[in-house]
């Protein structure tokens, strides 16, 4: 996991767009692209990071397409589809396809967090991280595929007649920029500065069908097993950590409940962050104080709201804490960064 990971549900759509064109050219002396291949063709299956960018590179060159990756809707295709895609189809509205969505939505990629958020004018953002090097045509191309595939099982789910309002990308327009509306559209934003799907919200609680549910059980069973699998199979403590920075899981919650929502038990869980050498307090502890590092950098709150917000009940325990394991205060920290660039408040 720590190396990252795409479903291979992501990719294989890619494979039906390049058509023959890019099976009449590989040739059987390329193993590693046969290796990947093998892979692709289970679609609750993963591959690594960079054989995924390798496959689609590759593919970009047999087909000659820069755009390859900017996907319309297409339709469903049930053999080619992944355990996600049934429960989000299945859902009877949108609301809850969201919610099984941004829970689940690490089986799709190690780097994928999805978050979902209304705004006041009832506009609904569907976000993606933005990562760091996002300018780099491989991060590009995998928010390319991923956003393609989420509008793919959109408008699965809800028919043509849903209107995308925006599409928001975190990278400058490219030489294909006039794919993106054409292929998804709607109205496109680039050097946003954050990634993310925007409709309105009364397609939340439109009644789409009624599926059965036990048929609703059995899928989302599947799933939490898949979600149970990938979490007992990589860093726990690395999911633990951005899930409360997040907010997917609140800073004091108890171990049983952060077990909870990796639908693992508590035991298990002790477990695996026995084997990273770390424990749920530290890495709680360590999320607080870098929340802290940050509000205390980039706000003029008081280190008593501070330390409230972060669920502790003080300023005392929160100096306690940073001085365990800063070896300063926080008045400290913040009176010394005020000389110290943000780059260097970023890298530490």
């Amino acid at each position: 996991m720590e190396q990252g990971y795409l479903s291979t549900a992501l990719i294989r759509p890619l494979l039906e767009a390049a058509g023959s064109t890019f099976f009449n050219e590989l040739g059987d002396q390329d193993e590693a692209i046969q290796r990947i291949l093998k892979q692709l063709k289970d679609p609750d299956s993963r591959v690594s990071s960079g054989d995924a960018d390798q496959l689609i590179s590759q593919l970009i060159r047999a087909t000659n397409d820069e755009a390859l990756c900017v996907q319309p809707s297409h339709k469903f295709n049930a053999h080619s589809s992944c355990q996600l895609q049934h429960l989000f189809l299945c859902c009877n509205t949108l609301r809850e396809a969201l919610y099984y969505l941004e829970k689940f939505s690490p089986l799709l990629s190690d780097q994928l967090e999805i978050q979902v958020t209304r705004t006041r004018d009832n506009v609904i953002k569907v976000k993606l991280p933005v990562a760091d090097n996002f300018i780099v045509a491989a991060e590009r191309r995998r928010n390319e595929v991923i956003i393609s595939t989420l509008l793919n099982w959109l408008r699965q789910l809800c028919g043509s007649e849903l209107q995308i309002s925006q599409i928001s990308l975190p990278f400058p327009a490219t030489q294909y920029s006039h794919q993106y509306e054409r292929a998804w559209k709607t109205d496109i934003e680039f050097n946003s500065e954050e990634c993310c799907i925007q409709f309105h919200s009364r397609w939340l609680d439109e009644g789409l069908h009624s599926t059965n549910p036990h048929i609703l059980k059995m899928m989302k069973r599947e799933v939490e097993e898949q979600y149970r699998k990938l979490a007992r199979s990589g860093s726990l403590a690395e999911r633990i950590r951005k899930a409360l920075t997040q907010n997917k899981v609140r800073l004091n919650a108890n171990q049983q409940e952060v077990a909870d929502y990796f639908h693992i038990s508590a035991r298990t869980l002790n477990r695996h962050l026995h084997k990273e050498n770390t424990s749920l307090k530290q890495i709680v502890t360590d999320v607080r104080i870098e929340i802290s590092k940050r509000l205390l950098v980039t706000t003029d709150d008081s280190i008593e709201q501070i330390a409230l917000q972060i669920g502790l009940s003080g300023r005392r325990t929160l100096d306690r804490i940073f001085i365990k394991e800063i070896n300063q205060s926080p008045a400290q920290y913040r009176q010394s960064q005020k000389t110290t660039p943000l780059v260097a408040v970023a890298n530490g």
